[in-house]
């Protein structure tokens, strides 16, 4: 299992429908979400990826964020914020445990939830970027109200 990583998930293993308009968007931790117009290309492509394309954006939360979506309004809000965390800590578990306030443990525990709920593993590179612009298209579609 790995414990500190750079860019990789929170552990070397691989983890063993809503739409973007369904409850789930709210909640969603430190960092706002974007409009579409609110988005400067050349500043976060995963927001303008997601802004540019919104059928393909919700079908996208829809497949990848659907059983998250279908947890609890607080639930929801603890895993989104974990990940959210450990993205901005540059995939450190140790860092976002800090950010976070809790057990290294609890965060890897969290992240392994998450990905048990989206059937996509954060170390490895493809199913990790699915995730990256999942969180995106929640975050579009909690802007969009």
């Amino acid at each position: 299992m790995r414990r500190e990583t750079g860019a990789g998930g929170p552990h070397a293993g691989s983890a063993g429908g809503s739409h973007a308009g369904s409850p789930g968007a709210e909640g969603l931790g430190a960092r706002e979400a974007l409009a579409p117009d609110d988005v400067a290309q050349d500043e976060r492509w995963p927001a303008v990826l997601v802004a540019g394309a919104p059928e393909l954006s919700a079908r996208l939360l829809a497949e990848v964020f659907g059983p998250l979506l279908a947890l609890g309004p607080a639930e929801r809000a603890l895993l989104v914020g974990t990940l959210e965390a450990w993205l901005e800590c540059g995939g450190s578990v140790g860092r976002a445990a800090v950010r976070l306030r809790c057990h290294r443990n609890t965060v890897f525990n969290r992240l392994r939830r998450l990905e048990r709920l989206t059937s996509r593993s954060l170390s490895h590179p493809c199913e990790l970027v699915e995730t990256v612009l999942a969180l995106e298209a929640l975050r579009w579609a909690a802007a969009r109200g």
